[in-house]
């Protein structure tokens, strides 16, 4: 078996993991290891996606997102586990930002494409802006928490990071459609920016309202992981002209359900 053409994805993963666990040495941060951190996370996406600057954006934020989440969790029995599924996800984000966008190149060439490919690519693509969320808005509480960050720059980095994480998302999955030539409506790119910042000025909300409760940082990530889902769910629909009353209810009923779930059997306290 040829493993040389994954090569692109191993590697760049291996340095990943052992940058991850070398961020957090006994005399605190590794800015060393915070420097190859962003570096083969964003040098790596530049490269696999033809020299696009908005795949590596996404992994320079999955990056970040990773890193608060690790500084929240510390170092405990749990920390080796949380660097296996981060470099997890790394990979998927090369594998599915190489899926994805090497369709594209063949559409910008006017050749078949693989729609299964570009299916899957999409899905590795959203399932990673899912969980950056997750990590994002859960490092951020818990960095607000335990450190006492200033709520009005814990709400600041949430609204930037999920409004570009929501952009990107919006603008592969018009890409994925045109790509494809399935059903869709024609959207222009301030477009996407307005629901994008309509989602973050959302998510935002619900942070600022989680900050009045004993949660703790796993919860309040484990709800924003929760809106993020049902309501991108809506959104996809409404940008490709699917939007029903009963695919809105059911999401919103989906997010009712889950957050009730997360709440009843969440520790109810910030320590």
């Amino acid at each position: 078996m040829n493993l040389t053409k994954y090569l692109k994805f191993i590697i760049p993963t291996v340095i990943f993991y052992m940058a991850m666990k070398f961020f957090l040495d006994k005399d605190g941060i590794s800015y060393f290891a915070l420097g190859v951190l962003f570096a083969v996370s964003i040098i790596s996406a530049f490269w696999i996606s033809k020299y696009r600057t908005f795949p590596a954006l996404l992994a320079a934020i999955f990056t970040i997102s990773s890193i608060l989440f690790l500084l929240t969790l510390g170092k405990n029995n749990f920390q080796d586990s949380y660097l296996a599924f981060s470099s997890l996800l790394f990979i998927l984000i090369l594998i599915g930002i190489n899926n994805f966008f090497s369709q594209q190149e063949k559409y910008n060439r006017q050749e078949i494409i693989n729609k299964k490919t570009l299916y899957f690519g999409f899905n590795l693509n959203q399932t990673i802006v899912l969980f950056s969320i997750f990590f994002l808005t859960g490092g951020i509480y818990g960095i607000y928490i335990d450190l006492s960050f200033p709520i009005w720059r814990a709400l600041a980095a949430v609204f930037a990071g999920v409004s570009i994480l929501m952009f990107y998302l919006a603008k592969i999955n018009f890409l994925k459609n045109k790509i494809a030539k399935d059903r869709m409506v024609s959207f222009t790119d301030k477009t996407f920016a307005f629901y994008s910042c309509l989602f973050g000025f959302l998510v935002v909300e619900i942070f600022w309202a989680m900050s009045f409760s004993p949660v703790n940082h796993l919860t309040a990530g484990s709800i924003m992981l929760c809106l993020c889902y049902s309501f991108w769910s809506i959104l996809q629909d409404r940008l490709e002209g699917k939007l029903t009353r009963k695919s809105a209810f059911l999401n919103l009923l989906f997010f009712a359900v889950a957050v009730i779930i997360i709440l009843a059997t969440s520790k109810w306290s910030v320590v």
